[in-house]
């Protein structure tokens, strides 16, 4: 599908851009000419009400809730030459009027855009606000004019350009999964409806012209129409329709994904940012991680997510600019994850695999219900203690209440703790006494293999047969003689539980309170397979699948254990 905004186009830009948001709470954000700013965060905490203070004041300074103020950096004062070719202009004498898509406005207003600090009666054209009730208008026929005359809807460039009708129709097709092209119909009468349908192409000869058009409209006649689709097909033509424009400088989009399923609203956000210029900006107030994908998968460098929560009445905004998350992005296994879902949730809850994601949110919803509320938190796993700091230190940016269940034994790898424990803002120094001296007391009998000893097992094994290959069973007599036992395997294995009594065990309680106090919680029986020890010989999905089939009364006291366990964590 091709771009209908192509950068090569060599075109003049008018207007201006927004760069910078003042919000409510007098924090300033600085904003670039090409970036996609995305407003996030819970329900009814302000993200659609950001759009219309900015589109308020990009008229004029008025009250406003979430953003209060803005400021405007212009392109060029002088758009005669834009209003000639998109505008029609009537000659009024002692000033002009100018008439366009979604606009008019006198000479007078291109006067305050030149010397005011906002747009003034210009914003409408550079600026297109789109809720969905506009989508959803947009969408409506539109009335016939001239293929010469000004354009006076969206729909008018689609019906005489074929660039902007190619574009169109193939950004639906693509969307819908469809082979039906999108056809502006101009021989319908007193007006241009869009018409699904295949193309038409005519393998008859015609006696003339208008026999050959008179066909085309019995054609098309007996098309649908989008104004008679659902709400989906005609939200989602209204943000393409408005798009195709390259005049505009700013759009705010307040929640895109309405309407749409998951998969069209990813294509939704692809198309956002693959069809914005590098002169057009973008605010967007969604509840879709699927529209956030889209656009990273597209223009993660333009990406600015803002996240929005509010406290009664007083707002808390987050800023988390691409670096991070493009740093996120790179990471094929946390790409496909449900990390984006967080965006939205007040409460996330950060595991090493899947398997553990599904138990404890399985046992916190258990005793959410029990107490006779509803859950408000997201498990996301991390694919491993290696992206457990990446991940923290990224949402905890956006102010998103984390925190962390690891396996004890993250505090094998120093270096990896490290990370986990700074991502949580601990400072290293105030626990490393502690952390060395639990590593220093632990021990197993076999962490090393003496030359000889070893020597003596592996002559046992082979002189004990005459055979030519040694058997699996003398491989794995091998194999046992030589492998070495990890000093955190019997804590992996049993827990807190197994450490040395005395300094060991009074540092590491001491530890364990300053983790839990910043919201990492280490398993405390080791692993998440110590919890139900009735069930054993398999791990991760296998094992939960085992519990729950073996135990499906969540009621049983075997698991006790684990539900103090998470409500510690929830509390």
């Amino acid at each position: 599908m091709e771009n209908i905004n192509d950068e090569t186009e060599s075109i003049v830009r008018y207007g201006g851009y927004i760069s910078k948001l003042i919000l409510n709470n007098e924090e300033e954000i600085s904003i670039k000419e090409n970036d996609i700013v995305i407003f996030v965060g819970p329900n009814n905490v302000g993200k659609s009400q950001a759009l219309k203070d900015i589109y308020e004041i990009c008229d004029t300074k008025k009250p406003t809730i979430v953003v209060k103020d803005i400021e405007i950096i212009k392109y060029n004062y002088d758009l005669d030459i834009l209003l000639d070719t998109i505008a029609t202009v009537t000659d009024m004498g002692s000033y002009k009027y100018y008439e366009g898509i979604g606009f008019g406005f006198s000479s007078d207003s291109i006067m305050n855009y030149s010397r005011g600090k906002y747009f003034s009666g210009t914003r409408p054209l550079f600026v297109k606000y789109l809720d969905t009730l506009n989508r959803l208008a947009i969408s409506e026929p539109a009335p016939l004019i001239s293929s010469k005359a000004p354009k006076k809807h969206p729909i008018h460039y689609a019906a005489f350009n074929r660039k902007y009708r190619k574009w169109l129709s193939d950004s639906f097709k693509a969307t819908f999964d469809s082979k039906k092209e999108l056809i502006p119909y101009i021989l319908n009468g007193s007006d241009i409806p869009l018409c699904i349908g295949d193309a038409v192409k005519f393998d008859e000869e015609f006696s003339d012209e208008q026999e050959r058009q008179e066909r085309y409209a019995e054609i098309l006649d007996t098309y649908t129409q989008v104004q008679d689709q659902g709400d989906g097909i005609k939200s989602f033509t209204g943000i393409l329709l408005y798009l195709m424009l390259d005049y505009y400088c700013t759009f705010l989009i307040d929640e895109p994904e309405s309407f749409l399923h998951p998969p069209q609203a990813n294509i939704m956000g692809r198309i956002i940012g693959q069809t914005l210029k590098e002169k057009q900006q973008a605010f967007i107030s969604t509840h879709s991680e699927e529209i956030i994908k889209g656009l990273l998968d597209v223009c993660p460098k333009r990406v600015k997510i803002i996240r929005i929560t509010r406290d009664e009445n007083i707002n808390k905004f987050s800023i988390l600019d691409n670096d991070k998350f493009s740093e996120i992005w790179r990471d094929p296994l946390l790409k496909y994850s449900n990390i984006m879902t967080s965006l939205f949730h007040k409460n996330v809850i950060l595991c090493e695999s899947d398997a553990d994601c599904k138990m404890y949110s399985i046992i916190e919803n258990y005793i959410r219900q029990t107490e006779r509320t509803f859950s408000e938190t997201l498990f996301i796993h991390c694919g491993g203690k290696h992206r457990m700091a990446k991940i923290a230190t990224a949402l905890r940016a956006l102010d998103i209440n984390v925190k962390l269940i690891p396996d004890i034994d993250v505090m094998d790898d120093e270096k990896v703790f490290k990370g986990i424990v700074e991502a949580f803002r601990i400072e290293w120094t105030t626990i490393q006494s502690d952390y060395n001296r639990v590593v220093s007391n632990l021990h197993s009998p076999k962490e090393k293999i003496e030359r000889n000893n070893a020597k003596t097992s592996i002559d046992r094994v082979l002189n004990a047969s005459d055979s030519q290959f040694l058997s699996n069973k003398e491989l794995k007599e091998i194999n046992d003689s030589i492998k070495t036992i990890s000093k955190w395997y019997n804590i992996k294995k049993s827990g807190v539980s197994s450490l040395p009594a005395g300094d060991a065990t009074t540092a590491f309680k001491k530890l364990d309170k300053v983790l839990r106090n910043a919201g990492i919680y280490l398993v405390p029986v080791g692993e998440l397979e110590c919890f139900v020890k009735e069930v054993g010989g398999v791990h991760g999905p296998e094992w939960v699948n085992s519990v729950l089939e073996k135990y499906p009364d969540l009621e049983d006291e075997v698991y006790g254990e684990i539900k103090d366990f998470i409500k510690s964590v929830i509390a």
